[in-house]
């Protein structure tokens, strides 16, 4: 089984608190703004590398652990989309983001180290088109990212939270730091009956953190309630559209969504 894993919000991790305000300034001090932007960025790219690599690797002993069948192998997605073709159906699409120079910093690596990679396609599109390539049941998707839960088939979030102990205190480690630990413990199955529910659920509510307005005044309560019972899912949520006189965004919101 294949492990495919979507980088993006580790590349974003790796890069946080790398040198403290306090650091910076010394280096600012000691060396001048320039040689100190050059040492920082240094600095970022050898860690977050790191970082990186390490998480990588605790993803794959974790899936190892907990997964019946063996994930001997794992690929890597990078969003880089220069050309985003959702971006020319929608200049909104993800317009509330700004770029990240660290992060891209470590994309430029991965971009040369084995990372798949698209100039029109997002990360997720490109795991969702490799796992229809191997075929739902030979594959896992792993990223904390819900939108993949379209894809259906094995599904893991690498999403941590800090441990606790059985009092509900956080648990120290011997350097004073917070221990963590994967807030799902177990893969899960999304069906193809459950996988089309989801996106469906989302073409009416949107996507608030990408940009995209779903139907207005329609949050995830009153979606499950028009979604509830009905056969064809795409008919009813097509008529919402059609009531809450939204229909021009149907089909865009569908471009938007719709991965791959």
């Amino acid at each position: 089984m294949i492990a495919l894993i979507d980088l993006d919000s580790i590349l974003y991790k790796a890069v946080y608190k790398v040198v403290s305000i306090n650091e910076m300034r010394n280096a600012i001090a000691l060396h001048g703004k320039e040689q100190a932007k050059n040492w920082l960025l240094e600095e970022v790219y050898n860690e977050g590398i790191n970082r990186v690599e390490k998480q990588i690797v605790e993803i794959m002993q974790h899936l190892d652990d907990v997964m019946f069948e063996e994930v001997n192998q794992s690929e890597l997605f990078i969003t880089t989309c220069t050309k985003s073709f959702r971006k020319e159906i929608a200049p909104s699409y993800k317009a509330n983001r700004k770029r990240n120079n660290y992060v891209w910093l470590l994309r430029s690596h991965y971009m040369i180290n084995d990372a798949k990679y698209s100039d029109t396609l997002e990360a997720d599109d490109l795991v969702a088109i490799r796992a229809r390539e191997l075929g739902v049941k030979n594959c896992i998707v792993v990223s904390p990212d819900k939108d993949l839960k379209q894809i259906g088939g094995f599904y893991w979030s690498y999403y941590k939270q800090k441990s606790k102990d059985i009092f509900g205190d956080k648990i120290i480690n011997g350097f004073g730091y917070a221990e963590t630990e994967f807030k799902q413990k177990d893969p899960i199955f999304i069906s193809e009956k459950e996988a089309n529910y989801l996106f469906w659920k989302q073409m009416l509510m949107g996507d608030t953190s990408d940009n995209i307005k779903g139907l207005h005044r329609i949050g995830e309560k009153t979606a499950q309630k028009i979604l509830k019972d009905k056969q064809n899912l795409f008919i009813a949520t097509a008529r919402k559209y059609i009531e809450k006189d939204q229909k021009k965004d149907f089909w865009i919101n569908y471009k938007l969504l719709k991965l791959g």
